[in-house]
């Protein structure tokens, strides 16, 4: 039931990108973190089930980009385009591009250190800076599972997060946004796949709310707990980690799976929609046709763009797993 959950999520970067606050927290900043807790736990159990060699480790890095960048390079042609034709500045799209513009874009990590190299005033998604360190954290996770390193990620990210949510390093920029921060989310999705079955798995969602709440609880003592997205990465947690152990367990279905296909698209287009068409929307009316038309678009998008590139990646990696068995049932001779 994964998918329904991540559509939620989706749906409510979009609106914290139309200026939509709950009891004066950005939802999207929870969603983001929740995104993480997920990305954590399904990587593991894709490196587990196909990739669990140092071997595969290529075919896993060319599974993730056929996923990641035919739905987005289509986005982005699409924002780009409609930029050129309407000349429209934004907050995001502040100048004409220049090609340093254009392959950041493309590459997308870059896009994860907007606030050291600028790249924030020509990003076609503004929401890619995430998908940065998406990619860095998909490029670590399975050298980080093979050699067993998964715990001192761990720690690294620990210390990383909480001395950035103390003040000690930028805390919107080192505890939300940068790797070596939120490599604390990361690993603890990580984590609970291969508890799942266990009743570690309860003992890592107890300890870390529990933590979670107590580390609030200090940094409002002292001063600190309403920094840059404090509150929101630490009620995220709160939020994701059951909800990740909970839904993680409980059996697939295809209308889940399709709801959860819709969810990337929303992810990658709403900006789009509000400068292409309704602007920040206003009112019921307008939020509600918002996030329809982001839905539809990432509908298209899916089937049209990405659906066809899901059916030739199960076809690789199907392919490799039945190379790999015959190689194990025919081993070559001495």
């Amino acid at each position: 039931m994964l998918g329904t959950f991540r559509l939620i999520l989706a749906l409510l970067v979009a609106l914290s990108h139309a200026g939509v606050a709950i009891a004066g927290f950005n939802p999207g900043v929870v969603a983001v973190v929740c995104f993480y807790l997920i990305s954590g736990y399904v990587m593991t159990g894709l490196l587990r089930d196909h990739y669990a060699s140092i071997g595969r480790i290529p075919h896993f890095y060319l599974d993730r980009a056929l996923r990641l960048f035919p739905q987005y390079l289509a986005i982005c042609a699409m924002t780009l385009a409609w930029f050129l034709a309407a000349g429209r500045h934004t907050a995001f799209l502040q100048h004409a591009p220049q090609w340093s513009d254009l392959a950041a874009n493309l590459i997308v990590v870059p896009l994860n250190y907007f606030m050291f190299n600028g790249t924030d005033k020509f990003t076609l998604i503004p929401p890619a800076w995430s998908l940065g360190a998406e990619i860095q954290f998909y490029l670590l996770i399975p050298l980080l599972l093979l050699f067993r390193l998964r715990l001192l990620a761990f720690l690294v990210g620990l210390a990383v997060f909480c001395a950035a949510a103390w003040g000690r390093l930028h805390t919107d920029t080192f505890g939300y946004r940068l790797l070596p921060g939120v490599l604390v989310f990361f690993m603890l999705g990580s984590a609970l796949y291969d508890s799942r079955k266990t009743n570690r798995g309860l003992a890592i969602v107890f300890a870390g709310i529990t933590a979670a709440i107590a580390f609030g609880f200090v940094l409002s003592h002292f001063g600190k707990l309403m920094s840059p997205y404090n509150p929101e990465t630490l009620i995220g947690l709160v939020i994701g980690l059951p909800l990740v152990y909970w839904l993680g367990k409980l059996p697939q279905h295809t209308l889940d799976n399709r709801l959860g296909d819709l969810s990337y698209g929303v992810f990658l287009n709403h900006f789009l929609i509000q400068w292409g068409w309704i602007g920040e929307p206003a009112g019921a009316a307008e939020f509600s046709a918002y996030l329809a038309a982001s839905i539809v678009l990432s509908a298209l998008t899916q089937r049209l763009v990405e659906r066809p590139v899901l059916r030739w990646r199960k076809g690789l990696r199907a392919q490799k797993e039945s190379r790999v068995g015959r190689a194990q049932r025919n081993p070559p001779s001495a």
